[in-house]
C-alpha cells in the first residue's frame, strides 16, 4: 500500500455519512455543511461516502440534497447491522480511489470506532472530538479540540500524512449556508475482509443511552445543586411539563444518580437544543464543551459567581427547587 503523502493527496474533502433510523444522522448533514465552508475556505470540491444495507426513500432523499458535490453509496447487505470493521475495509478502499486530502467523521459511537480503524492501513492519525475546523493559509485543516482535561483548547494540524481525519463533536458546527442538490453514485462494495466480529443479538434502543435525543429542541441539565437523589423526580417531573430532555453533570454520574449515558460534557455527551435549562450546574470548563450548539441557555444557580451565569442569555440567581416548583 502506498502511504498518502503530501503531494499525492487531492484537494477533497470526504465525509463519512451515517446511516440512522431509515436515513442520515443529522451530524452528518452538519458535516456536510461544515465541508462546504472548508471547501471555500482552502478552494477544496466535497464529496461523501454512505454505506447502507438497504437505501430508504428518505436517505436518497438526504443524501441527495446535503449540499455536498457528490455522495458515493454502497449499497450492500453486509453494512447491516454495523460492523466497524468491514465499514472501515470499505472507507479505506474509498480513499484509496478517491485520495482526499481532508476525511471528516461523526463522533459518534460509529464514527468514534471507524475512523480509527480505517487511519492504521491509510498510514494517518486522527484527531478526535473536534469542537472547530477551519482551513490555513497552506491549506491545512486546523483541528481544535478540548485537550488537557478541558484546560485549553489545543489547534492541531497534520503537515504530512494524508488524509487528515477529524471525528467532530454533534451541535457545534451548525449554521452552514443552506445545503444544495447532490450527484449521488453507486457503487458496489466488492470483496471484504471477514468479520471477525459476530452480532449475536440486536438490542432496540429506547433513547435513554444512545444518542437518538442528541437532537432534542429542549434540553434540562441537572448538577451539583440537586440536594438528594429522591428530589431527581421533582426535576424529571419539570422536564416532562416543558416536553425536555433531562441530562446531568458528571458529579451525579459519581454519586451514582445517572447513568455515564446521560452525562454533558468533554467526557460525556454533547448536546445542541434550541433552550437549554441547567439547574444547580456550576458550569466547568469541561461541561461547557459539551453544550457549544445550544442556542439559548437558561442558568439556575445560587451562586452569583458561577461561571455558566457568564454565558447563559438568562441568568436566574434563584434556588433551584423553587424554580422546579412552579411546574406541576
Amino acid at each position: 500500500m502506498i502511504p498518502y503523502t503530501r503531494p499525492d493527496a487531492e484537494k477533497l474533502i470526504l465525509v463519512l455519512l451515517q446511516a440512522r433510523a431509515g436515513g442520515v444522522h443529522p451530524l452528518s448533514l452538519e458535516l456536510a455543511g461544515a465541508a462546504r465552508r472548508l471547501a471555500a475556505e482552502g478552494d477544496f470540491r466535497t464529496a461523501g461516502v454512505f454505506f447502507t444495507g438497504n437505501l430508504s426513500a428518505a436517505a436518497e432523499t438526504a443524501l441527495g440534497t446535503c449540499g455536498l458535490e457528490e455522495v458515493w453509496v454502497y449499497q450492500d447487505e453486509r453494512f447491516s447491522p454495523f460492523i466497524p470493521e468491514l465499514h472501515a475495509a470499505a472507507l479505506v478502499r474509498c480513499a484509496e480511489t478517491l485520495r482526499p486530502g481532508i476525511l471528516l467523521a461523526g463522533a459518534t459511537p460509529e464514527g468514534r470506532s471507524v475512523a480509527p480503524l480505517a487511519a492504521v492501513p491509510l498510514e494517518t492519525g486522527v484527531t478526535a472530538d473536534c469542537t472547530d475546523l477551519a482551513v490555513d493559509a497552506e491549506g491545512l485543516l486546523v483541528q481544535t479540540r478540548p485537550a488537557f482535561g478541558g484546560g485549553l483548547m489545543a489547534r492541531i494540524i497534520t503537515p504530512l500524512a494524508r488524509p487528515q481525519i477529524a471525528t467532530v463533536r454533534y451541535g457545534v458546527l451548525r449554521g452552514a449556508e443552506a445545503p444544495g442538490k447532490t450527484r449521488l453514485r453507486f457503487a458496489g462494495a466488492g470483496p471484504l475482509p471477514p468479520a471477525r466480529t459476530r452480532i449475536e443479538e440486536l438490542a432496540v434502543s429506547n433513547g435513554a443511552s444512545g444518542d437518538d435525543d442528541d437532537d432534542a429542541e429542549y434540553a434540562l441539565v441537572l448538577g451539583g445543586g440537586i440536594r438528594a437523589r429522591e428530589d431527581i423526580g421533582l426535576f424529571k417531573q419539570m422536564g416532562e411539563s416543558l416536553k425536555a430532555e433531562v441530562f446531568c453533570s458528571r458529579i451525579l454520574v459519581e454519586r451514582g444518580w445517572f447513568p455515564q449515558s446521560r452525562q454533558i460534557g468533554l467526557s460525556g455527551r454533547c448536546i445542541a437544543p434550541r433552550l437549554l435549562i441547567t439547574l444547580g450546574v456550576s458550569g466547568s470548563v469541561q461541561f461547557m464543551a459539551g453544550i457549544q450548539g445550544a442556542k439559548k441557555i437558561c442558568a439556575v444557580n445560587t451562586d452569583p459567581l458561577a461561571p455558566i451565569l457568564r454565558i447563559a442569555d438568562l441568568p436566574l440567581i434563584c434556588d433551584l427547587y423553587q424554580v422546579a416548583a412552579l411546574f406541576p
